[in-house]
């Protein structure tokens, strides 16, 4: 956190975080000194003291122009967390109030490994973080004295940096800083481990025991001391906050901060360890072994874990770097609840009382494995409204192809490159954009019933003039697509088209033959098939289903005595539509039947119960009942 407004943001540095577990910490002996895990209802006064106020009269927006009251009212402990909470109830002159707490003459610290587990807030104006200042300004006034920044972050949150200050005192300071990312994903979205390492000449930043900026005594200095540590050869305190604007996040206006009050900085813990000779423990991961398969659904993982000169405080286990639980009995154990098919590793990580820890990771496969998946689980029904942005689980390459590698409307599913934005169509969510000639998606999906069906395709684009086309199992169904001009990239519009399906489950693929238009769905309606008896129906009827009761789909047939545009659709006892079986387009005189497979309009299975299937053709109109038995 900077103290003064005289930053040269040019300093940052990009830098891409590796895997969660890909990098391990530089020492082995690092051993638990300190530490708050903030249990309880109320904050350990004896090591924090509540900071209050807007820095006036000395450094009234504490140096950075800040828009926040700090009050002891936005500082609570819950579930095991110190929640500093940002409000837009203002008080005083200040627009906004937050909380801060600090360590200064309870607990400071002179080197060691410096620890927060912590999930962030998010929104324009936020602006949290977790530094350090000297105890004594030794060396002079700030930044002479040294400032160290283990975590700071704001606005989008998709940025963390951290930060040296030291030099001359104001306005003679300087500072070298560096920031790394997780490809677009914010940090306000989960808690993350941030931490440094700070020893005599070195200091190190990592973000869950990934190592991201290294800064060593030759690129610091004080104009208060010779010694090549200086100003970092001193003890510093704590200090936890969550400001509201400032120079840091560009806004030092309440009309520039837009966040959505109130935002919560959650923290879990506070650690530091010091170098303490401590041999690592030992752990190894019994069960699911290395590269076996294992049932969809609840899995034992099981750990051995001893320690040579100590005790084994707890095992942790991660899935994919995610906290999973812990166990502080052996023999360790943790089930992992309700484990969908997929590839996964799993972690255990064993921590020794001194703070001492070693890990231990397997890579499994449940159920069908990490192969290509449909998206939820399930297939997409046909007929049914299949969402474009919806494509198959697997990744590049496997579910979808595209040319740039990265999302560029930023939405949704953020951690693949298929290009996804808000869409301002009719029922909103998302569309896919920014298509490119040689792009394809894939959806596994499953057809109710051979036969034909009208396929409608919501698109929109500014110039047109964009091709594709679809596919099912590899064979092209629908020639080629032009998307004509709408004259603006949310301008939607509908292209029909006809194609014969075979029933069961398959894989569609939209092929993008060029670029330059957005799809939102599409949509897949079962075309009623007449049933060639040779007689004309004398009027309209609606004929009863077989079979009925039924599991998992029935046959729906009607009769029409000429041809009429028919509307045939199925509700719940409330009156609900459930499934648009025939959407009002006109059918062939005669007798036609047509399938449903007991899903709704969005592909999901309806559960067992009574439901009304009614015809309305020309001036008919016609309800009967039938049952799903599950």
């Amino acid at each position: 956190m900077f103290r003064h407004s005289r930053v040269h943001w040019s300093l940052l540095v990009g830098l891409v975080l590796s895997t969660a577990f890909g990098a391990t910490q530089a020492r082995a002996t690092w051993s638990l000194v300190w530490s708050d895990e903030f249990e309880g209802t109320s904050l350990n006064t004896a090591d924090w003291t509540i900071d209050v106020g807007n820095g006036c009269p000395g450094l009234c927006g504490w140096g950075n122009n800040e828009l926040e009251w700090y009050r002891p009212e936005n500082i609570t402990l819950e579930g095991g967390h110190l929640v500093l909470t940002a409000k837009d109830d203002g008080y005083g002159p200040s627009s906004f109030t937050s909380g801060k707490v600090h360590t200064r003459d309870k607990q400071t610290f002179q080197y060691g490994r410096i620890e927060m587990r912590a999930q962030l807030p998010v929104g324009n104006g936020m602006w949290p973080a977790f530094w350090m200042m000297p105890q004594d300004e030794t060396y002079g006034g700030w930044a002479a004295s040294g400032e160290i920044d283990i975590m700071e972050s704001s606005n989008s949150m998709t940025s963390v940096g951290g930060a040296l200050h030291y030099g001359g005192e104001y306005p003679a300071n300087t500072s070298t800083s560096g920031s790394t990312t997780l490809g677009g994903t914010p940090f306000s979205d989960a808690f993350h481990i941030y931490a440094v390492e700070w020893e005599p000449g070195q200091i190190r930043w990592y973000i869950d025991g990934n190592l991201f900026l290294t800064r060593y005594n030759s690129q610091w200095w004080s104009s208060g001391s010779s010694d090549p540590d200086a100003p970092f050869n001193q003890p510093f305190y704590l200090i936890l906050n969550l400001a509201v604007g400032g120079w840091y996040t560009g806004c030092t206006d309440a009309s520039c901060v837009t966040a959505a009050f109130p935002q919560e900085y959650r923290i879990d813990y506070v650690r530091v360890y010091e170098d303490i000779n401590n041999v690592a423990p030992a752990v190894a991961i019994v069960s699911p072994q290395n590269g076996s398969t294992v049932p969809a659904g609840d899995v034992t993982i099981t750990a051995a874990a001893t320690d040579t000169d100590g005790s084994i405080a707890q095992v942790e286990f991660y899935l994919d770097g995610t906290l999973l639980g812990e166990d502080a009995t052996d023999p360790y154990e943790f089930v992992w609840t309700g484990a969908t098919d997929g590839c996964y590793t799993i972690t255990a990580r064993a921590l020794d009382n001194l703070g001492g820890f070693a890990e231990d990771s397997v890579d499994v496969e449940v159920g069908l494995g990490c192969g290509q998946l449909a998206y939820g689980g399930a297939p997409h029904a046909i007929p049914g409204r299949i969402e474009v942005e919806d494509f198959d689980e697997g990744g590049a390459t496997v579910a979808y192809q595209d040319t740039d590698g990265t999302n560029n409307g930023g939405m949704y599913r953020t951690d693949e490159s298929v290009d996804i934005e808000t869409c301002s169509d009719a029922g909103g969510g998302y569309n896919v954009g920014w298509t490119e000639a040689g792009e394809w998606l894939e959806y596994t999906v499953d057809v109710a019933q051979a036969g034909q069906y009208t396929l409608v395709a919501r698109v929109a684009s500014l110039s047109g003039g964009g091709k594709f086309q679809i596919e099912f199992d590899g064979v092209e169904k629908t020639g080629m697509i032009t998307a004509p001009a709408t004259s603006g990239w949310q301008n939607w519009t509908s292209l029909g088209n006809t194609v014969t399906l075979d029933a069961g489950p398959q894989v569609m693929r939209i092929t993008m033959l060029s670029g330059g238009y957005n799809l939102n769905y599409l949509e897949l309606s079962a075309q009623a098939t007449p049933v060639d008896s040779g007689l004309v129906p004398a009027r309209a009827r609606l004929l009863g289903n077989y079979p009925n009761p039924f599991n998992p789909s029935t046959t729906i047939r009607f009769e029409v005595p000429t041809a009429l545009a028919v509307r045939l659709g199925v509700y719940d006892v409330g009156g609900r539509l459930q499934r648009t079986l025939v959407d009002g387009r006109t059918v062939a005189q005669g007798t036609h039947r047509i399938q449903w497979n007991g899903r709704d309009d969005r592909g999901r299975s309806v559960p067992t119960g009574v439901y009304f299937y009614r015809l309305d053709a020309g001036i008919f109109s016609e309800t009967r009942r039938m049952t799903l038995i599950k």
